[in-house]
């Protein structure tokens, strides 16, 4: 924008609120974070617990990556169908905006392209001809959705005329989950008059590009999602009229941050004196560690007597260069209940820090968004300060003390390890990104914009605005009360 590259997007700035910096959730990774978006909860409330984890409960994996290897020891058709049907309907364990919206009963929702579509209607879905080819794959007829929905070559609802609009996909377009096919469906929406109450567009290029070329050299896919924006305004008669009708938030569900040329921090390697659970499998016959990389995070699970003996692990981490962070939870009451929960931060140059919630009891600082800690140790693990009036203020760590407690759900891994910047996790059989990445608490990987032009008179930003923020927002607009009524704040006074 300061480059005049965006002016778009500089219009929505001009025209309503805008945050710099919208903070993610951690781990800041697609998958657990487009949740936290969609549903205004952190993973403990939601269970996705990142990208790549491990489900204690059904003792399977996990994994929504890339990488072929670790998809066919999960085996393609569980891979397929976790995707489809699966990650919706079993897997998230908090109700999406679409489903607060369907309850309210009044209100229609549409959804394009996003991962995160649980709802309340029944849509027909069909299967791109080359997928019909994968050996045991099983696609679904059938899948449940907001009012609207459109989802890539699967899923396309008729509009107020009755037609139902094309979008480009094929395989050169992930099947339709490319911005191309985003823009074609949100168009066609607005150019028949069947724009809903709600709609949730998600333009997903920006992400891929980035990975691949870097996130400031990614611009260009941001302002092929501007000349979108500007043909929606001008085709409703322009961004002042536009705004008199509609109220727009963009915002991203993470940032991503520049790798080395020798990014790849290879955690096998690391823990080669433990033995490990190949990419993708799950547990076998005698392996300590079980190690799920999430792009610049990784969680580790390990075997209870491991686990009795865990500074073995802890200490070879923190000798590896490429580590930053080293963090677990001892939990009193229950592995969900973060209240009760202490958390420890472990780095090899900044110290130890041992933190817990303390709504009742002993408090140490305040954080800027109201949260009372207790802790000791050294605040430098997440670059923390306290001012003269005892309030908890972060710098490269962005509410992270918030951000971890309530990021370890049930699914989590015994250890969650972050790494330094330019670095990234991988093991055997899965690649590391050529460019950019994220997934850690830095501010790098987890600040996004957050713009929201067309706001009632009576709505503001937050003044620390969150990820999490987003969904209850949007309903108290709609006229809503979110499930989560922490988030009054919302709305001015």
């Amino acid at each position: 924008m300061k480059a005049g590259k965006l002016p778009v997007f500089q219009q929505l700035r001009d025209k309503g609120a805008y945050s710099p910096s919208c903070i993610s959730i951690f781990p800041s990774i697609t998958p657990a974070a487009t949740c936290s978006l969609v549903t205004g909860a952190y993973p403990v409330d939601h269970g996705i617990a990142g990208a790549y984890w491990y489900d204690p409960k059904q003792d399977e994996i996990a994994y929504f990556g890339a990488d072929l290897p670790a998809i066919f020891k999960e085996g393609i058709d569980h891979y397929i169908r976790d995707f489809q049907l699966r990650l919706n309907g079993e897997r998230l364990q908090y109700p999406t905006i679409f489903e607060q919206i369907e309850k309210n009963g009044k209100l229609q929702d549409a959804v394009v392209n996003f991962m995160w579509y649980k709802g309340t209607v029944p849509h027909s879905a069909s299967t791109p001809f080359l997928m019909k080819f994968i050996p045991g794959s099983n696609f679904a007829s059938e899948m449940m959705g907001p009012h609207k929905m459109f989802l890539g070559d699967f899923v396309s609802s008729p509009l107020e005329d009755n037609q139902t609009p094309t979008a480009r996909g094929g395989v050169s377009r992930r099947f339709g989950f490319h911005d191309d096919a985003t823009s074609d469906y949100l168009l066609s929406l607005s150019r028949s008059g069947s724009m809903p109450d709600f709609t949730l567009a998600y333009f997903p290029n920006n992400d891929f590009d980035s990975h691949e070329v870097g996130p400031e050299n990614a611009v260009h896919t941001l302002q092929k999602v501007a000349i979108t924006l500007g043909t929606l305004f001008e085709e409703q008669g322009g961004i002042d009229k536009f705004l008199e009708d509609h109220v727009i938030m963009v915002t991203g569900d993470h940032s991503q941050s520049n790798l080395d040329e020798d990014a790849r921090v290879d955690l096998n390697a690391t823990l080669e004196q433990f033995q490990v659970v190949d990419a993708g499998a799950e547990w076998q016959n005698g392996e300590d560690l079980m190690i799920c990389p999430n792009m610049r995070a990784a969680q580790i699970y390990m075997r209870p007597e491991r686990w009795e003996n865990r500074s073995e692990v802890i200490e070879a981490l923190l000798e590896c260069p490429g580590v930053d962070q080293v963090i677990w939870s001892d939990f009193e009451n229950g592995l969900s209940d973060c209240d009760e929960a202490t958390f420890h931060i472990y780095t090899r140059d900044r110290g130890t820090l041992v933190f817990k919630q303390a709504w009742n009891g002993d408090t140490d600082g305040v954080d800027e968004l109201g949260n009372r800690w207790a802790f000791q140790g050294d605040l430098a693990t997440i670059d923390g300060t306290l001012d003269e009036d005892n309030v908890l203020r972060f710098g490269d760590y962005p509410n992270a003390l918030e951000r971890i407690a309530n990021g370890i759900c049930d699914q989590t891994g015994n250890l969650w390890v972050t790494a330094r910047l330019g670095k990234e996790f991988a093991i055997p059989g899965l690649h590391t990104n050529a460019a950019g990445s994220h997934g850690s608490l830095h501010k790098i990987d987890s600040t996004s914009p957050l713009f929201a032009a067309g706001l009632p008179k009576d709505f503001k930003l937050p003044d620390f605005p969150r990820i999490v923020d987003v969904s209850p927002l949007a309903l108290q607009i709609l006229g809503i009360q979110p499930r989560c009524e922490s988030f009054d704040s919302a709305r001015a006074n």
